[in-house]
């Protein structure tokens, strides 16, 4: 086989491994510590902190920025939790009722109810939890899906304050 061919034939076989592979972004270290994306299309660029939208440095307990859902009062830690799940594009939609006695509040396990549901408008990612801050400062879910799928069973618990924060509407105000 000449020289040429078996070239060929390395390149030919690299490229359907390198299809193959996952089509994924990957992050890397560098040496010097600075960290890289290496994209699917053999693109790169560093990688940034996600930065808050504002400065949560000088919230006070009761002080909900305007994006944020109203209605309650919070601490400032929930606040602040609540700023860094919006900037990094975490919102939160109320489960909703399905059937016509389906309300807040009420027990009766006959009525049915659409699933509240997590979903990151940035990554189109999507999590039944609420999001988890990891070590390097971002939320991630559990990304399970239950934007179309309901359940029997009586009214769900009373929405949390991060959930009030992040919805838009429904639910019933936490206390």
């Amino acid at each position: 086989m000449s020289k040429a061919r078996l070239l060929l034939t390395t390149i030919f076989l690299f490229s359907i491994f390198l299809s193959s592979a996952s089509a994924e972004d990957r992050k890397v270290t560098l040496a010097d510590g600075r960290q890289v994306v290496l994209r699917d299309d053999f693109t790169r660029e560093y990688y940034q902190q996600p930065q808050n939208v504002l400065d949560t440095s000088s919230i006070k307990d009761n002080q909900i920025p305007t994006f944020l859902r109203q209605g309650i009062t919070t601490d400032k830690e929930s606040i602040k939790a609540a700023i860094e799940l919006f900037s990094q594009g975490w919102r939160y939609y109320m489960p909703m009722p399905k059937s016509r006695q389906a309300e807040w509040g009420n027990g009766d396990r006959r009525t049915t109810w659409w699933y509240g549901y997590w979903i990151n408008e940035k990554t189109k990612s999507l999590s039944r939890t609420d999001p988890t801050k990891h070590s390097n400062g971002i939320y991630y879910g559990d990304n399970q899906d239950l934007r179309f799928t309901w359940r029997n069973g009586g009214s769900p618990p009373i929405p949390t304050k991060l959930e009030w924060l992040l919805s838009t509407n429904g639910g019933v105000a936490p206390e």
